[in-house]
Formats: C-alpha cells, sequence, structure tokens
C-alpha cells in the first residue's frame, strides 16, 4: 500500500464524511486498509503540515486584505521564526530559507538543483 493510496483513501473518506474528525477518519481508514502505526503517524504529520499550510495561506491573505505586502508579512512571519534564538540559530533559519527560494526560483524556471552541496 503506498502513500499515495492511502491519502485517496483519506480523501475519498473525508468527502463522504465532512462532518467527521479528522482523526477518526484517520482511525478508520488505517483499520480498513491494515496500514501500520508508522505509517498513519505519518500521514496524520502530512496532514498537520497541510493544516499549517492553510493557516499562513489564511494568514497571508487577511494581510493583504487589510493592505500589507508579502514582504512585510514574510519579515513579520520570520520575527516569529527567530524570536528567542541565538545568532547562530537565526543563521540557520535564514540559510534554510534562502536555499528553499533558491529551489523555488530554480524549479519556476525549469532548472535542475545544482548537484554541489553548496549550491
Amino acid at each position: 500500500m503506498t502513500y499515495n493510496e492511502i491519502m485517496a483513501a483519506l480523501l475519498q473518506a473525508y468527502e463522504a464524511h465532512p462532518e467527521m474528525d479528522v482523526e477518526k477518519i484517520v482511525a478508520q481508514v488505517a483499520q480498513e486498509l491494515g496500514a501500520s502505526e508508522n505509517c498513519m503517524n505519518s500521514i496524520k504529520a502530512s496532514l498537520g503540515l497541510l493544516d499549517e499550510m492553510q493557516e499562513k495561506k489564511s494568514s497571508l491573505e487577511a494581510a493583504h486584505e487589510e493592505g500589507e505586502t508579502t514582504k512585510k508579512w514574510i519579515l513579520a512571519e520570520t520575527a516569529k521564526l527567530t524570536e528567542g534564538r541565538t545568532d547562530e540559530e537565526k543563521a540557520a533559519i535564514a540559510e534554510g530559507i534562502a536555499k528553499a527560494v533558491d529551489r523555488g526560483v530554480l524549479q519556476s524556471i525549469g532548472v535542475d538543483e545544482p548537484t554541489n552541496k553548496e549550491g
């Protein structure tokens, strides 16, 4: 059973019962498919990330409605991430963000990521 098959089954179950709690849907699908606990924990983590992405999207949309720029919103979110962290931790966060942006730009123009570890 693949991740995609499990996600498809979860989506079908959710569409059939949108009022049902997601945790209950995950448990039900896991039982029906005989999925391992480790596999379902990975699915739950994925669902958590999707929820987090939706929250960020909603936050950005609200900021835009208030006339805030995307850049200002990103800076505010970054400030939240770095608050109370050491300079070393802040540098690591900045590096991670820069690499993610670089990958996004490269992918958007159809260029493969550099093969060296520093790029």
